[in-house]
């Protein structure tokens, strides 16, 4: 383990990148290897921060002190600091490759800190906004993180955060529900189902201590020409399962027909669950 301290003493424990679980492995993996066709790709992810930004523009304007949590590669770290030119900016995320895209698209800005690094292993420091865009749902330990946050956060500051929920792909975990064959064993259940609702978000903030607990929720519906051509923009993005286990030959070609056949009319379409909260101490 690796401590880490800048000049205004915010700091946290580094893991060293092979002891990494899993899981985390495999997310750094999948970003990493998506870094450059990302924004391409994340036309949701971008309507996102612009949302997320609206909720939190008070304090996104005024703060002193921001983290910014799993930061990809800088499209919310960029509108932070032309919202805000003067705050010390904190921006983590799990790759250093990716880190380097985003503090490239900020070269020569001497007011924001870079660090690679499990956000989840945060542990000290005081900033009146706390703020991650698409980043919580991968989260492997929300509660104990939310209450690290809690801690960090500085008396009347704001967490505020976007996620995506489990209604998110349904259509996806339909057809693969319809697709399985007679005798074959389940396909991957979308990664998606897995993500925690609105309602157990707010629980776990409270619970955390946090005060002031808002939620709010939108269902966005993307037409995409066909399935190939959705699930080539989830990959381009990095947003998959962790743990993938690919489907065969013959599985993906029931899966497609079964999806276009329930979903197909001309376009295809996939609904991305938002949801947007906002906290303070």
């Amino acid at each position: 383990m690796r401590e880490w301290r800048d000049s205004k003493g915010w700091n946290g424990v580094s893991s060293p990148a092979g002891s990494l679980p899993p899981d985390k492995a495999g997310l750094r993996r999948n970003f990493r290897r998506r870094a450059a066709t990302y924004e391409q790709y994340a036309q949701v992810q971008r309507a996102m921060a612009g949302e997320l930004l609206r909720l939190a523009a008070a304090p996104a304007g005024t703060a002193r002190r921001i983290l910014e949590v799993g930061c990809g590669t800088g499209t919310l770290t960029r509108e932070l600091r032309r919202l805000n030119p003067t705050a010390w900016l904190v921006a983590v995320d799990l790759d250093p490759e990716v880190l380097r895209r985003a503090r490239a698209a900020l070269s020569g800005d001497r007011r924001t800190s870079w660090l690679a690094m499990d956000a989840e292993a945060l542990c000290r420091g005081e900033f009146e906004l706390i703020i991650a865009n698409s980043v919580f749902q991968w989260f492997s330990r929300p509660r104990e993180t939310l209450a690290r946050y809690h801690g960090m956060l500085a008396s009347g500051g704001l967490l505020a955060f976007s996620a995506m929920g489990p209604a998110t792909f349904r259509e996806l975990g339909q057809a693969w529900r319809e697709a399985v064959l007679a005798g074959e064993s389940s396909p991957p259940v979308p990664v998606a189902a897995t993500f925690p609702a609105g309602l157990e978000w707010v629980a776990m903030l409270h619970q955390a201590g946090f005060r002031e607990v808002c939620l709010s929720r939108e269902l966005k519906v993307v037409s995409y020409p066909s399935v190939l051509d959705f699930l080539k923009a989830v990959q381009g993005t990095g947003a998959v399962s962790p743990r993938p286990r690919p489907l065969t030959p013959r599985q993906l070609r029931r899966l497609l027909m079964v999806y276009h056949s329930l979903f197909g009319n001309g376009v295809v379409p996939a609904t991305y669950e938002l949801l947007y909260l906002t906290a303070g101490k």
